[in-house]
């Protein structure tokens, strides 16, 4: 094997080498090949409980499970990779893809019955005259589609999952003339005193019109730039924005409001944020507690000791730091208990369904959820209010602050201004 075509730890192909002769076999050998992207699931825990060495040992333990089962039949075209972390890949025939992901698992599970250990499956069937990356992709988007589904362990690629995949390379190779050309925007939502009613802050949150596409959702263009490690840059390119606003409207000695600004906990790792915030700030002139710092949790970075820390240095230096969508997604009472907060935003979706008259079990809900942030020192901020019942039971019960559609749209910052 040639210098760098093996994975040091499993022996297995590397990236590259696989690459190499995936591509190779699929323009000899077009037909009937399959393939299979293996991911494990809760390895992350795996290795928290267990170590790094065992962690290391679980992986070379599911390499040898893997070759075993697929190279048994000793067929050249049948290569193993693994392509990164706990992701491995196989070039097989198709027509051994079933019974042989199926043996893997029984074998998972029986050596390891005692753990929550998954490994999904996603399977692709490739063409002769195709890229082997874009097979490798679209091998991986079947796997990932059933990330949350815990009831199947395999998935086919279908169709339908090319628009997400074509969107996503869109949005990678657009991306950095969207935010030269000015396509990328800030807008502002604004925050009210739940007890006046007025505006007392605003958060920022950027939007993507794209000339071929039209608007790109936040929700498809955030998670994708997470996903492959490039959402620092627009967090700094919004953060730029915001400041640039800011000092625009106050040199004209205009009426300005705190601002929160979102960081994913991936732009803890990729950058020096703290840095990037300090350089803007102090190129803008804006007082630091004009800057709330607001962490969202989608992107789940790997080092939970590196957001500690981050946290705890824009505290020290005189930022508010807030948690995000509080009850969705991956926030949940851990997140309060390892973090230092000055404010928790409440995500009111979790409340869609319930009638706030009528429903005790929302009514416990939230208040309490309000005396939890109480006793924490925290000040609490309702997000996604849509309608005047739901604002007049969040005062009723003593909510600090507000924000949703009921209050304003996302909008350009002079027009939070304007009265409603």
């Amino acid at each position: 094997m040639a210098p760098n075509s093996a994975d040091t730890l499993t022996g297995l192909l590397s990236r590259t080498a696989f690459h190499e002769q995936a591509g190779k076999i699929m323009q000899t050998h077009p037909d009937g090949l399959a393939l299979i992207w293996f991911n494990l699931d809760n390895f992350k825990m795996y290795n928290k409980r267990f170590g790094f060495a065992r962690g290391d040992e679980l992986l070379q333990e599911i390499a040898r499970i893997i070759v075993i089962i697929f190279q048994q039949n000793g067929e050249q075209k049948n290569l193993v990779s693994r392509f990164c972390d706990d992701s491995f890949i196989v070039l097989t025939d198709w027509s051994s893809v079933e019974i042989n992901t199926d043996m893997i698992q029984e074998y998972l599970y029986a050596l390891h019955n005692d753990i929550t250990l998954r490994l999904r499956a996603g399977i692709y069937f490739p063409s002769g005259d195709e890229d082997i990356r874009l097979c490798c992709d679209r091998a991986k988007m079947a796997c990932d589609s059933i990330r949350k589904n815990h009831s199947v362990s395999s998935c086919m690629f279908h169709n339908g999952m090319s628009r997400k995949l074509e969107l996503q390379q869109h949005i990678l190779d657009t991306f950095e003339g969207a935010v030269m050309n000015g396509c990328i925007r800030v807008l502002y939502q604004p925050i009210v005193n739940v007890k006046t009613g007025e505006l007392c802050e605003a958060e920022a949150l950027t939007r993507w019109s794209d000339a071929e596409l039209g608007n790109i959702s936040p929700a498809e263009f955030i998670p994708t730039l997470e996903e492959y490690r490039e959402i620092h840059k627009l967090d700094i390119h919004a953060l730029k924005q915001v400041c640039r606003d800011y000092r625009a409207r106050a040199r004209k000695g205009l009426p300005v409001v705190p601002v929160s600004v979102n960081l994913s906990r991936l732009d803890f790792e990729l950058c020096d944020i703290l840095q990037e915030v300090e350089l803007a700030v102090t190129l803008n002139d804006i007082p630091r507690d004009m800057l709330h710092i607001e962490i969202t949790e989608s992107g789940n970075g790997e080092d939970s000791t590196v957001l500690n820390l981050g946290i705890e240095r824009f505290r020290a230096m005189g930022y508010e730091v807030w948690m995000d969508d509080f009850g969705s997604g991956y926030s949940s009472l851990n997140v309060l208990k390892d973090y230092n907060f000055d404010t928790i935003k409440f995500d009111m979706k979790f409340l869609h369904g319930f009638d706030i008259k009528r429903s005790e079990k929302a009514k416990y809900i939230i208040s309490s959820n309000l005396e939890m942030a109480r006793l924490m020192g925290m000040q609490a901020l309702a997000e996604g209010v849509e309608t005047a019942e739901q604002y007049e039971y969040l005062r009723s019960i003593g909510f600090d602050k507000a924000q949703g559609y009921y209050f304003g749209k996302p909008m350009n910052l002079d027009e939070i201004f304007s009265p409603r």
